[in-house]
């Protein structure tokens, strides 16, 4: 398409630039003759404007008005073809088109105006040519790619080789690169980036042998397009995942489903070996609000089960403190995490839940970013000085065993309190029970599983027996 200097450099048209040559750098999009006095209500944005100077005012003052009404129209250039009869250029009007940046050529009367839109049609016409013949190209190319390219890598890589760049794209929020046609695309000299429109935050990064105008090419666009597609499809694909997480977790918390047979579909993203449940309380000025956490970079191979409730964030991720270090990241400043022990195949998904929640409010309490199970206590625990503070003693050690008992119809509170009466005595506390003395064993190997404390050291038996009396004394417990 023909800029005004591509125009001012046409010999056969003899057009002299002598007004706002800054501008000449303005693409003309059509051409329109017109000689009213109110060329602006004729005119369009990018319009050469034509005229025999009939409808221009005589006055310096009117003629400076003139052209900055006509200005704020947005044409490309004025063409000036004086009759013999109309007004002069006034020196007020070249110097306000210096000023405004705005083009002024003069012509002969003798130069017919159907010859200069000529050139302007007929340039406007093969930029429409070759911006199909170029979209047709690019479309057929990514087409192929698609058939031959599982992942975005292999896709950007036939794309990069049909325009001659390297291509990648680049997370808009934490400005990591997120795929690249090759490797070359970091250590480039000239590397663009334009945005990609959409939902997703993400630029297109281009490197070239040479710097190139950004947007500027008719391929690089419809190639911006296309990827803006491509990766809206992707967060649609998220948004699925992140609402079949959040229905999974609901059904464990609801007991629907067993963690064990849940197993393959955590696999599925990215979840295998150990597990834990976070209850995460959010921060501000988050680089993403816990609703679009799932669209985060960090997350694409990994996807945790989400579930937002009563203004925290649960979750079910793999065991992994950096995992945990870049949710708070992305959560914003001030989020705080409470993370529970692992999951155990043999207590189930509930009390995971529970320790997550109980660990954030001591997170809260400590002024931890991350908490894990556990970490909080030192030292021994001191009797309780109310009945609030007896329930939250006895839910933190011993709620996890009521709650066993409860589902699976088991005995572990029995026997720990069993246990801790005769003073740790095996062969009593066993013949008590009537039970043999390897199902003791295991009975307090499940204790020690579901609350994180061991019933046989000092500090354990310190922390259940303190904890059973206030249970006993405000009637919590039988």
């Amino acid at each position: 398409m023909l800029t005004v200097q591509d125009l001012i450099d046409i010999e056969l048209l003899k057009l002299q630039a002598v007004a706002g040559l800054g501008g000449t750098g303005r693409l003309i999009t059509w051409a329109h003759t017109v000689d009213l006095p109110d060329p602006w209500r004729w005119v369009s944005p990018g319009d050469l404007v034509m005229t025999t100077g009939l409808g221009l005012p005589a006055g310096e003052e009117e003629q400076v008005a003139w052209l900055e009404q006509l200005v704020q129209g947005n044409p490309s250039a004025l063409v000036m073809a004086p009759r013999p009869d109309a007004p002069h250029l006034g020196k007020s009007l070249l110097e306000a088109a210096d000023r405004l940046l705005f083009p002024v050529l003069l012509a002969s009367f003798e130069l017919e105006f159907v010859k200069l839109s000529h050139h302007v049609i007929e340039s406007v016409l093969q930029a429409q040519r070759e911006r199909f013949n170029a979209s047709e190209r690019l479309f057929q190319t990514y087409a192929e790619a698609l058939r031959q390219a599982p992942e975005m890598a292999g896709r950007l890589a036939i794309l990069g080789d049909a325009l001659g760049l390297d291509l990648g794209i680049e997370d808009a929020v934490g400005g990591s690169t997120l795929v690249a046609s090759g490797a070359s695309i970091g250590a480039a000299r000239h590397v663009e980036r334009i945005p990609i429109p959409g939902r997703a935050p993400a630029d297109l990064l281009m490197a070239g042998k040479t710097k190139r105008r950004a947007g500027g090419s008719i391929l690089v666009r419809s190639l911006v397009g296309l990827l803006g597609v491509e990766l809206e499809r992707l967060m649609i694909y998220r948004d699925q995942q992140r609402e079949e997480g959040a229905a999974l977790l609901r059904s464990l918390l609801e007991d629907e489903t067993e963690l064990s047979l849940a197993r393959p579909i955590l696999e599925r993203r990215g979840m295998g070996g150990s597990l834990v449940t976070l209850a995460i309380q959010p921060g501000v000025n988050a680089p993403w609000p816990a609703e679009e956490l799932h669209h985060a970079p960090a997350l694409h191979q990994v996807c945790p089960l989400l579930l937002e409730e009563k203004g925290l964030l649960l979750a079910v991720c793999p065991d992994d403190g950096e995992l945990f270090d870049t949710l708070r990241r992305h959560l914003g400043a001030g989020s705080i995490i409470g993370a529970s022990s692992v999951i155990p195949a043999a207590t189930g998904f509930r009390e995971s839940v529970r320790q997550a929640r109980l660990t954030l409010t001591q997170a809260r309490e400590t002024e931890a970013g991350v908490l894990r199970y556990g970490e909080a206590e030192t030292g021994l625990i001191m009797a309780p000085k109310s009945l609030a503070e007896a329930r939250a003693l006895v839910g933190r050690y011993l709620g996890p065993l009521i709650e066993h008992d409860r589902t699976q119809g088991a005995a572990l509170l029995a026997t720990l309190i069993t246990f801790l009466d005769n003073d740790g005595n095996w062969k009593a506390t066993a013949l008590d029970l009537g039970i043999h003395r390897q199902t003791l064993v295991y009975r307090l190997k499940l204790v020690e599983q579901l609350t994180g404390i061991k019933p046989t050291t000092t500090q354990g038996i310190a922390r259940f027996w303190i904890a059973i009396q206030a249970g006993r004394n405000t009637e919590l417990i039988g």
